[in-house]
């Protein structure tokens, strides 16, 4: 009984030192699991990280873009609204020429009318003016005549009273 002792202390012995053994293994093999597990979760922690700051950075550039888009969007809007009014007003304008040269067109047929009045009344004028100057002619020598007919009047008065001053003393005279 001791060789069976001795057998199975032995076998005890051995039995420890490979349990042993396996747990030194098995606590080595762990532990580099456990390093490599942690590398690799260090190494995601940092990538996510990274992420998370790539994704705060994009997340401010989509912010700006944004903002940007909702400011060209208002001015669009307005440079829509006033474009609508420049064209309304265009068309105003455009109305308002189009009336200005109709009158325009009238006032300078009208113009020509007036010109052609103005000649032909221009030349009455001149014709009447002639006409004057003709009937101022003839007057003046329808006054000299009759200046030249006065002064004959008064010299036949003047021989007439004479004579009838001659007949009285004539008559006085004669039986």
């Amino acid at each position: 009984m001791a060789y069976m002792k001795r057998n199975v202390n032995f076998g005890f012995f051995l039995l420890l030192i490979a349990t042993l053994l396996s747990l030194a293994g098995l606590s080595i093999y762990y532990q580099t699991t456990f390093k490599d597990l942690y590398t690799d979760y260090k190494l995601k922690l940092d990538d996510l990280t990274n992420i998370s700051s790539t994704l705060s950075s994009e997340r401010t550039r989509l912010n700006q873009t944004s903002y940007q888009l909702m400011i060209k969007e208002e001015r669009e809007k307005e440079l829509s609204t006033q474009y609508a009014g420049l064209r309304t007003e265009k068309e105003k304008i455009e109305a308002e020429k189009s009336s200005l040269q109709k009158q325009l067109t009238t006032k300078k047929a009208e113009l020509r009318q007036k010109k052609a009045e103005l000649f032909t009344a221009q030349n009455n004028l001149a014709k009447a003016q002639q006409e004057l100057s003709t009937t101022k002619t003839e007057l003046d020598a329808a006054m000299t005549t009759i200046s030249g007919l006065r002064s004959e009047i008064d010299s036949l008065e003047t021989e007439r009273d004479s004579l009838a001053v001659q007949l009285a003393a004539c008559q006085n005279q004669c039986p």
